[in-house]
């Protein structure tokens, strides 16, 4: 079984969590929500002799892609973000326009479309795919089922859910998409938000009203992994 470590960066002007994950016997690695260009992460890449497979951004938000472009420059890794959040990057980047010092530039088209991808597999590890929309139209959380790890972007943060009143949020969409999670993620899966400390599924079940409020919205559930 893969041996899987993540590095986290708090990085930005909104303060957003990039990951760098990789598998520690190929040292094949993904960096997971590229916020801005830094050089923090490729300093790391080189320490640890990393080889990036993928840039994957959990969605098109500019902290959180804002770097993609100068990674996939240096790193020579393909973009990975689903097209359905085109439409709500090029916004966010002309909101970019007056939080940033420099000018962000256009917004990064992605070599791989998540919408159309199940799976992404670096070294011995594979990253699933799951969309959840309700933060954008095109959100994802990444779950590395071998690790019992997932990615969850701003669809879900310690004690709290993602916004939906943003262009292209749906707050219907987010309640069936936390409804999912709860239902196909075990209990025990660490969960690394697009901000915010990290913490557990098992924990936000207990804790987080605005999970409870999805689960009542979709009817009651029962978990598959007991």
């Amino acid at each position: 079984m893969a041996k899987l470590r993540v590095l986290s960066f708090v990085l930005g002007p909104l303060d957003t969590n990039c990951y760098l994950a990789y598998d520690e016997d190929s040292l094949e690695a993904v960096i997971v929500d590229p916020a801005e260009p830094s050089d923090e992460v490729v300093r790391w890449v080189d320490r640890l002799g990393l080889k990036v497979r993928y840039i994957v951004a959990t969605h098109g938000h500019f902290d959180h892609i804002y770097g993609a472009e100068e990674l996939r420059r240096i790193l020579g890794a393909p973009f990975a973000m689903s097209t359905l959040d085109t439409e709500v990057a090029r916004l966010s980047y002309s909101w970019a326009r007056h939080l940033l010092v420099e000018d962000p530039g256009t917004t990064p088209t992605p070599d791989i479309d998540l919408d159309k991808v199940d799976v992404l597999r670096f070294g011995g590890c594979e990253m699933r795919v799951i969309k959840t929309p309700g933060h954008t139209p095109g959100s994802v959380t990444l779950f590395l089922a071998g690790a019992l790890v997932a990615f969850t972007g701003d669809t879900i943060f310690s004690g709290t859910v993602g916004r939906t009143d943003l262009p292209g949020g749906s707050e219907e969409q987010l309640m069936m998409s936390l409804c999912r999670l709860a239902k196909t993620l075990p209990r025990n899966t660490l969960l690394y938000p697009g901000h915010g400390f990290e913490t557990t599924l098992n924990r936000e079940l207990r804790l987080n009203i605005f999970l409870e409020e999805a689960l009542r919205h979709c009817g009651g559930w029962e978990h598959e992994h007991g």
